[in-house]
């Protein structure tokens, strides 16, 4: 099950990527968010405790823990989303989303590494949508093929 959603994913990234424009614009924001999200592999160990004790502490909570989280998540979600589909859509908007698309999707990056996520498909959804910004909306509606 976890690996079919896996695939599915990296379908969706391998599309979004056939599909992506090619203006210098969104291959400068691809390496930025790599560039910056690249040194948060330092935080894999770190993010095994925090899962770990989340974990725990979701389960004393009743799931109570998990809801808070994700209504956290909610506008990163929304950020990530709406400026991608305006980088998609909006091409003369490009150079002004750019600071603020990857100082998010690192945000959000972080936000995920550090938070517990009981579903790994789930977590690593949420890990491709800040990774692979600006073509974050391809990831949730895949261009027709």
């Amino acid at each position: 099950m976890v690996t079919e959603g896996i695939n599915q994913i990296n379908y969706r990234i391998s599309l979004a990527h056939t599909y992506a424009p090619k203006d210098i614009f969104t291959k400068v924001a691809g390496v930025f968010v790599k560039a910056v999200i690249f040194p948060t592999m330092l935080l894999v160990p770190v993010e095994m405790v925090t899962t770990a004790l989340g974990g725990c502490l979701a389960g004393c909570t009743f799931g109570l823990l998990e809801v808070v989280l994700s209504i956290v998540w909610w506008p990163f979600l929304a950020f990530l989303l709406g400026t991608s589909w305006l980088w998609l859509h909006a091409w003369y908007l490009r150079p002004i989303l750019l600071l603020p698309g990857v100082i998010v999707a690192l945000l959000a990056t972080l936000y995920v590494m550090l938070t517990p996520e009981p579903e790994k498909d789930a977590k690593y959804t949420k890990l491709s949508m800040a990774d692979e910004w600006p073509l974050s909306w391809y990831l949730l509606r895949p261009p027709a093929e």
